[in-house]
């Protein structure tokens, strides 16, 4: 199979990141997630929590400490030029590697989109689909999951859109778009080895 390089990006709640490592286990590719973050700091040559603040295990599941966890761009830190610069070349030092591999998450769709050997995947699920999920793994009640996903969501949008100038879910830049309500996690991950396959395996 010819090296590809995944990228994934999501709305928050839909359950993508294990769809990501199921992914990766079944493909036989190294997932590069949160460790983005490490590679990234010490590229800036930066302390690292100013980049990943959002990163910690959150002992207390509140809504406000949930958000500082997943609210990727939630600080002024994620805005500066060098933090950005640096998590631009992490990425494309990643993808400049012999090995494929699958990228989830930090605008990596947008810093490889003119790499031929990309495909970019949108994960997204209805907001009733998300709030069961986030409700059932953080121990919310409805009214806070909602809460948490609309601040996520929203400054998800605002950082990407900061970043590259584009809307986060704009089908017109993404290969594949799928609703995992729909298929759910395992037919989520079947559709998307599928399409790889499909692509790559030439």
């Amino acid at each position: 199979m010819k090296k590809y390089i995944i990228t994934i990006s999501r709305e928050f709640g839909c359950g993508a990141r294990s769809i990501a490592r199921q992914l990766a286990s079944d493909l036989g590719v190294h997932l590069y997630d949160k460790d983005l973050v490490d590679m990234a700091a010490r590229k800036a040559g930066v302390n690292q929590d100013l980049i990943r603040d959002n990163d910690e295990v959150i002992q207390k599941k509140s809504v406000g400490n949930l958000f500082r966890e997943f609210g990727y761009g939630s600080t002024t830190n994620f805005f500066s030029e060098n933090a950005i610069n640096a998590q631009a070349d992490v990425i494309r030092d990643i993808a400049n590697k012999k090995e494929s591999c699958i990228i989830f998450g930090r605008c990596a769709d947008y810093f490889l989109r003119e790499y031929p050997n990309m495909m970019d995947f949108f994960l997204y699920a209805p907001l009733e689909y998300r709030i069961a999920h986030i409700s059932e793994s953080y121990e919310l009640d409805p009214l806070q999951a909602e809460k948490l996903i609309r601040r996520v969501d929203r400054q998800r949008h605002n950082y990407y859109k900061y970043v590259t100038g584009k809307n986060r879910g704009d089908r017109y830049d993404k290969h594949l778009m799928l609703d995992v309500a729909k298929f759910r996690d395992e037919g989520t991950v079947t559709l998307m080895k599928e399409a790889i396959l499909q692509v790559f395996d030439k």
